[in-house]
């Protein structure tokens, strides 16, 4: 999950199916849960599409348990977003994030890359920050033409959670 290996995500889709697909898409509402691009491709900025005000809505239900799949899946899910301290992961390797974090700051996090249907890059950073008993949710979605960078959405959202005194 964490490095992204899209061959690994699409093994699991064909074993899945479409049928399951769809109804995990419908059961979780998770964006326009419309998977009919392809089965191993839909999620790839193809017909599976999601606003950030979408993305929020599913992490919120994920954090807070309330998702229709066993409290099992949803811890191991929340478990294997958690990052390396001061760094996010994804398939092109280790970033810092918003570095140095405070001492009791967990951060949670999935980042996300396509091409939308008006061929503009799209990139994702949607996650989670724990620091003690409190927590917060982030979506940092950034959109424009070829020179946008591929870690746009990652240093957005740092940004935002440094200034914002979360990850400060």
């Amino acid at each position: 999950m964490r490095n992204s290996v899209v061959w690994y995500f699409q093994r699991i889709a064909e074993k899945l199916g479409m049928a399951r697909e769809r109804d995990y898409l419908k059961r979780f509402d998770y964006g326009n849960a419309d998977p009919s691009s392809g089965l191993t491709t839909f999620w790839l900025g193809q017909s599976l599409m999601i606003s950030p005000d979408e993305q929020l809505r599913f992490l919120r239900r994920l954090y807070a348990g309330d998702l229709p799949v066993s409290r099992t899946a949803m811890t191991t899910v929340r478990d294997i977003l958690v990052q390396p301290r001061g760094l996010i992961v994804n398939a092109a390797g280790e970033h810092p994030f918003a570095a140095p974090w405070p001492a009791d700051a967990i951060v949670s996090a999935k980042t996300g890359s396509a091409t939308d249907r008006d061929g503009r890059n799209v990139r994702w950073l949607v996650g989670h920050v724990r620091r003690g008993s409190r927590a917060w949710l982030f979506v940092s979605a950034a959109t424009r033409g070829d020179d946008l960078a591929a870690l746009a959405a990652v240093d957005l959202a740092a940004n935002a959670l440094r200034d914002e005194g979360i990850l400060r």
